[in-house]
């Protein structure tokens, strides 16, 4: 056989090897760039600072609420009153004395009669601590509710996260902040997350492998996209 064609058919089948080694080592980086994750959660209970009945509720479960949305009352009619009634003798007052001295201790005395009726309103009452979803009401209105009882449950977006595990070859490359994208069941659509802990510390995975060495990794959803995952479920981390 021709050398230069023997030369030329050595060449090629190295790089036949080559190309299969490169296409197997592309398969195994493929494979740890998706990781099985959960969603775990953080309830908020918010609870009636006083007793009373249930006067207002403003929420049930699945609505999404922005922080300081009003969501409960206990506020009773005297108290509602109350404040009107102060209020109210505030205003006539102002208006009886628009362009002349103003009765100075009479305008304090009401100043603080509204602020103690408008205090009183605020502790009876209850707002959304962040933007989120109502997991779970407890209490319908008219409900007797005892004081610092919860009323409400609401998961704020910011407190939903996954967790997953990855070795070590792949924690050394994830870094705070590192954009990935989320894929679960009854999802309409992928989900854009956003590492936000990754342990320094390895834990033994002893159902896969007892001498694999795992690091815990979380990430945290958009928050526009977050109500999507649901506690508890299996969520696929894309890298």
């Amino acid at each position: 056989m021709d050398r230069g064609l023997f030369a030329l058919i050595a060449r090629s089948g190295f790089i036949a090897a080559l190309s299969i080694l490169a296409a197997l080592a592309g398969c195994k980086r493929e494979d740890v760039r998706s990781f099985q994750g959960i969603t775990e959660v953080e309830y908020v209970r918010l609870a009636a600072p006083h007793s009373g009945n249930l006067a207002t509720l403003s929420v049930k479960p699945g609505t999404r609420v922005s922080e300081g949305t009003p969501v409960f009352s206990v506020v009773q009619a005297e108290d509602a009153s109350a404040h009107q009634d102060a209020a109210e003798r505030l205003a006539q007052l102002q208006k009886q004395r628009k362009g002349a001295s103003p009765d100075a201790k009479s305008m304090d005395s009401l100043n603080i009669e509204v602020a103690e009726a408008q205090w009183k309103l605020s502790q009876k009452s209850a707002n959304s601590p962040a933007d989120g979803v109502v997991v779970e009401t407890l209490y319908a209105k008219g409900d007797w509710v005892p004081a610092g009882a919860p009323v409400v449950a609401i998961l704020p977006v910011d407190k939903i996260k996954v967790r997953f595990a990855v070795p070590l070859e792949v924690a050394a490359h994830l870094q705070h902040g590192r954009s990935v994208t989320l894929v679960c069941e009854g999802c309409s659509e992928t989900v854009d997350a956003t590492i936000i802990y990754v342990s320094p510390f390895a834990f033994a995975d002893g159902e896969k492998d007892p001498d694999a060495l795992r690091y815990t990794v979380e990430a945290r959803p958009a928050a526009d996209q977050a109500a999507m995952l649901k506690p508890g479920r299996p969520v696929t981390v894309i890298l």
